[in-house]
């Protein structure tokens, strides 16, 4: 019987371990779930995101082209014009900025309520914080900036599901992670975290601001750019995306953050390059199929 105990005891202890684990997560969704922006909590503003996004999707009717869920090649060749496009594209902007207003109040909100019943020195330590909402706002005022050169209209699913509900929820997932680090010094992987963000940043900023230069010339008008950068990987603003987003999930010294750039990485490369690729090779007929195979990488530079 004593030779038996210590098989007993391990199954038990790993019984423990996952109930404990299990407990840790339903709490923490729980807080997650119960924090307020502008007074609503969370869980309400998503849900009720959900359902706007189902409705926008009837209200779309997609032609059943190739689609990246909240983008589709039907979006991509209709020009922006209409009244109802303006309030789309003003909806989103509202929505990006009310992004980064949740992340403000999940990093910073209840350390203002402890500094108010003097828990917390009003010295204590934010540098990581501060990092995180730079990283949210850099990233938001990067979206807007890029809209700003696009004619294409902006469709209601792109506006409810990307900007209601991944975009704030990535957002606020980041800013939940940075703060349960609260009054921690930031080290090595924090600074890495935002070299690598800064860095991402810019293989999807440049590319596009070099195309959008060369698009500006009539004289490339109906034409495909394949220079700078486009001459490495065909979508290296997608990668840079990625990149951006892991560095910003290390900044928050979270390593759980990092579902937000594998999920995002799986969708770019699984649904967003396909669908794009079918736009480009029907726009650009001849010089796409030139392209691509001069241009073999198609996101990852040098690997795939």
């Amino acid at each position: 019987a004593r030779l038996g105990a210590p098989r007993l005891r391990r199954p038990m202890a790993l019984a423990g371990a996952r109930g404990a684990g299990a407990g840790v997560l339903r709490r923490g969704l729980g807080e997650f779930a119960a924090h307020r922006a502008a007074g609503v909590p969370l869980w309400m503003f998503f849900s009720a995101m959900v359902v706007l996004s189902a409705l926008g999707y009837y209200l779309d009717q997609p032609d059943g082209g190739a689609s990246a869920f909240f983008i589709d090649n039907k979006t991509r060749r209709t020009v922006h014009t209409t009244g109802v496009d303006q309030i789309r594209y003003c909806l989103k902007v509202v929505l990006l900025v009310v992004s980064v207003y949740i992340e403000y109040g999940i990093l910073f909100r209840p350390l203002e309520a402890l500094k108010q019943k003097k828990d917390v020195s009003r010295s204590t330590f934010v540098v990581r914080e501060w990092i995180c909402l730079f990283c949210g706002a850099a990233f938001v005022a990067r979206v807007v900036l890029q809209m700003m050169s696009w004619s294409r209209i902006i469709s209601w699913v792109e506006v409810f599901a990307e900007a209601g509900i991944i975009i704030p929820l990535s957002l606020a997932s980041l800013g939940f992670g940075a703060a349960r680090k609260r009054a921690a010094a930031i080290g090595a992987m924090e600074v890495v975290g935002l070299i690598l963000f800064l860095a991402g940043t810019y293989l999807n900023m440049w590319p596009e601001y070099t195309r959008h230069l060369w698009k500006s010339d009539p004289a490339n008008a109906g034409r495909l750019y394949v220079g700078g950068l486009f001459g490495v990987c065909r979508h290296i603003n997608y990668f840079g995306e990625t990149l951006s987003f892991v560095g910003f999930a290390m900044a928050t010294s979270a390593w759980w953050n990092l579902w937000i750039p594998i999920v995002m990485g799986a969708g770019l490369i699984v649904f967003s390059v396909p669908e794009l690729d079918a736009y480009m090779s029907s726009k650009y007929v001849a010089d796409w199929a030139t392209y691509t195979q001069d241009v073999q990488c198609q996101m990852i530079p040098f690997v795939w």
